[in-house]
């Protein structure tokens, strides 16, 4: 029975090594392996917080696994993952490459609050770090895959700059941002994540993995707009 309890614990494990080991090959200028083990390292980040509700295995222990392993695999490993892409591209030098460490820091700073923070159960406050690495994956991903490809876009200084300058801060902002977790099957309830969803799908398929920067955006957008519309309702009563 111990063992089947430690197997959130375990999953946790293989998203932190998958983070160290994508951090290696960006550093390495395999920008490709680190991006397939940072994508490896967010599927088992969704499951070990799902096989601990589901073997109702919950610890503060796997909480603090959980959060050392994104500090890895979604602070430092796309941080390593942009410094090489703006090098191995020639888009900015390496003084300014330096500045991608922002993330890291950051994610930390996100990380350290949001393990403090009881509010953030159903809904987040500032941009989560796995949603901060998606970006940077799909800025960093070479191929297309897409009807469109927009991937010279993210070729663009002013661009990168502004993206290692703003994630950072979207971090540790205040901004609520609704949970992409789907705790039940209640349509009405999962309204904003199965809407985000569809959309994130149809920007795959238009842009490739680069329209996932699209949908970040979206993120942003429909969490501005749910909290407006639950304002507005708690004002009208």
């Amino acid at each position: 029975m111990k063992i089947i309890k430690s197997l959130p614990s375990v999953i946790s494990s293989l998203n932190l090594t998958s983070g160290a080991a994508a951090t290696i090959f960006a550093f390495q200028g395999d920008l490709d392996t680190a991006i397939y083990l940072i994508i490896f390292a967010a599927i088992c980040d969704f499951f070990d917080g799902f096989a601990a509700r589901m073997l109702n295995a919950v610890s503060e222990f796997g909480k603090q696994i959980d959060s050392l392993a994104d500090l890895i695999s979604f602070g430092f490993a796309p941080t390593a993952l942009i410094y090489n892409f703006i090098l191995v591209n020639h888009i900015l030098s390496i003084h300014f490459a330096f500045a991608s460490l922002f993330i890291v820091v950051f994610s930390a700073l996100r990380l350290a609050k949001f393990n403090i923070d009881a509010e953030q159960k159903i809904e987040f406050r500032g941009l989560p770090t796995p949603a901060s690495a998606i970006f940077i994956i799909s800025v960093c991903f070479p191929y297309s895959f897409g009807l469109i490809d927009i991937s010279n876009l993210f070729y663009n200084k002013i661009f990168i700059i502004s993206t290692i300058i703003i994630l950072p801060l979207l971090m540790i902002s205040r901004l609520k941002l609704f949970s992409l977790k789907i705790v039940n099957l209640d349509f009405k309830n999962n309204i904003w994540q199965i809407v985000l969803l569809l959309f994130s799908i149809i920007n795959v398929i238009i842009f490739g993995i680069s329209g996932l920067a699209f949908s970040i955006i979206l993120y942003l957008a429909l969490s501005i707009v749910k909290q407006y519309f639950e304002t507005k309702k708690k004002t009208t009563k």
